[in-house]
C-alpha cells in the first residue's frame, strides 16, 4: 500500500473497538503530527450490523475474510473477546505477515506464547498493551523501562469490575448482587460477569505479567484462583469495623532453590488470586472504584507502584491505540527504507 495511510481491520466493534475508533478520531491531528501517517479503520467485524454505534466510515461486515484477506488492511485489531475464534482469526492474520493488536488476556494467557513466535518467525508485530491494566502503560514500561532491573515480585489489582463491587460494599454497604447490577448498569461489569468475578480475568492477566517480569511461563490452571461471589455484606461491614477493607489481589513470585553451587536456579513461579483484608497501611487498600493498581519489587529500584482506570472502553481503547501508534511508527519506516532502496 503506497502513501501515508494505514489502514486498520478491527476484529470486534464494542466498548473497547468503539473506544480505539474515538480515540483515533480524537488524536488524528496529533498522530499525523507526529508520525506523518494518518489511521484508518476501514472494516470492523461485528455480530449484527443494524445495530447502533457510535462511529462512522467504518465498513461493517460480517465475514472475517473481508478482514483478514483485504491487502490493504495493515494492522489487524482484536477486541472481540474469547479463546475462539479469536485464536484462529490471530494465527492466520500473522500468518499472512499483518501486524496484529489485542486486549485479549484470555487468549494470550493461553495461546500467548505460541502467537508471540508466529510473530517473531514472520517478522510481525504482536502487542497488547490493553490486555493489563486498562490505561496504565504497564508493558512498555516492564519491556523498555525495566530492561535493566529484575522483577522479584508481582502484587496488585488487576480487575477494575471486581475493585468496583468491592469498593461499594465497603462504601455504601450494598450487597454482593446490588453491587454487581450497579456495576453493569455503569457499564463496568458484562452481563455476564463470569470472568471477573470467579477471578479468573486477573489470573490471566498475571500469566501474561509473570511472562513479561519472569520470561519465565505459568500455565493458567497452575494459578490458585478463588473470586468474590461468596462475600457477604455483613463479613464486609465486620472486618470495615475492624479497619480492613476486601481487595481481590493477585500475586506472583519466583521459587528458586538452592543447587549444588553457590548459584540458585529458578524452580517455577507461584501465583495466586484471592480476596486479602487490607489495613490502611496498604498501599493497595486504598486504590478504590474501577481503578486497577500495581506492585512490582524489584532488584535495583525496589518497590514501584502504578494505579490507574482499569475498566472502560476509553481507557482500554486508549492502550490499543498506543500499540497501534506504535506499529504505525514500524510501517512508516519500513515504507522509507523500501521508497530508499527502489
Amino acid at each position: 500500500m503506497q502513501g501515508n495511510i494505514v489502514k486498520i481491520g478491527l476484529l470486534g466493534c464494542g466498548n473497547v473497538g468503539q473506544g480505539v475508533v474515538k480515540g483515533i478520531e480524537l488524536h488524528s491531528n496529533k498522530i499525523l503530527c507526529k508520525l506523518g501517517v494518518t489511521l484508518v479503520v476501514s472494516k470492523a467485524l461485528v455480530q449484527d450490523i443494524s445495530k447502533e454505534r457510535t462511529i462512522g466510515g467504518v465498513v461493517l461486515t460480517q465475514q472475517p475474510q473481508d478482514i483478514l484477506d483485504d491487502p490493504e488492511i495493515e494492522v489487524i485489531v482484536e477486541v472481540m473477546g474469547g479463546e475462539y475464534p479469536a485464536y484462529f482469526y490471530l494465527k492466520e492474520a500473522l500468518a499472512k505477515g499483518k501486524h496484529v493488536v489485542t486486549a485479549n488476556k484470555l487468549l494470550l494467557a493461553l495461546h500467548g506464547t505460541e502467537l508471540q513466535a508466529i510473530a517473531r518467525r514472520k517478522g510481525t508485530c504482536l502487542l497488547y498493551e490493553g490486555s493489563v491494566l486498562g490505561g496504565i502503560p504497564i508493558l512498555r514500561t516492564i519491556q523498555h523501562g525495566l530492561a535493566g532491573d529484575q522483577v522479584k515480585r508481582i502484587r496488585g489489582i488487576l480487575n477494575g469490575t471486581t475493585n468496583y463491587i468491592l469498593t461499594q460494599m465497603v462504601e455504601s454497604g450494598k450487597g454482593y448482587e446490588e453491587a454487581l447490577q450497579e456495576a453493569q448498569e455503569a457499564g463496568y461489569a458484562e452481563s455476564d460477569p463470569t470472568m471477573d468475578v470467579t477471578g479468573l480475568d486477573a489470573a490471566c492477566k498475571l500469566v501474561i505479567l509473570c511472562r513479561e517480569c519472569f520470561e519465565l511461563e505459568i500455565p493458567l490452571e497452575e494459578v490458585e484462583i478463588k473470586g468474590i461471589q461468596g462475600l457477604t455484606g455483613e463479613e464486609v461491614a465486620e472486618q470495615k469495623r475492624q479497619g480492613r477493607v476486601p481487595k481481590l489481589v493477585a500475586e506472583a513470585s519466583v521459587v528458586e532453590k538452592s543447587s549444588s553451587g553457590p548459584e540458585k536456579r529458578r524452580e517455577g513461579i507461584i501465583a495466586k488470586v484471592g480476596v486479602q483484608w487490607l489495613s490502611g497501611e496498604a498501599i493497595l487498600s486504598h486504590v478504590s472504584g474501577v481503578d486497577n493498581g500495581l506492585s512490582l519489587e524489584t532488584q535495583l529500584a525496589g518497590e514501584l507502584f502504578w494505579k490507574g482506570p482499569g475498566a472502560g472502553g476509553l481507557a482500554t481503547g486508549g492502550a490499543v491505540l498506543s500499540d497501534i501508534v506504535e506499529i504505525a511508527k514500524k510501517v512508516v519506516i519500513e515504507r522509507s527504507i523500501g521508497n530508499a532502496a527502489r
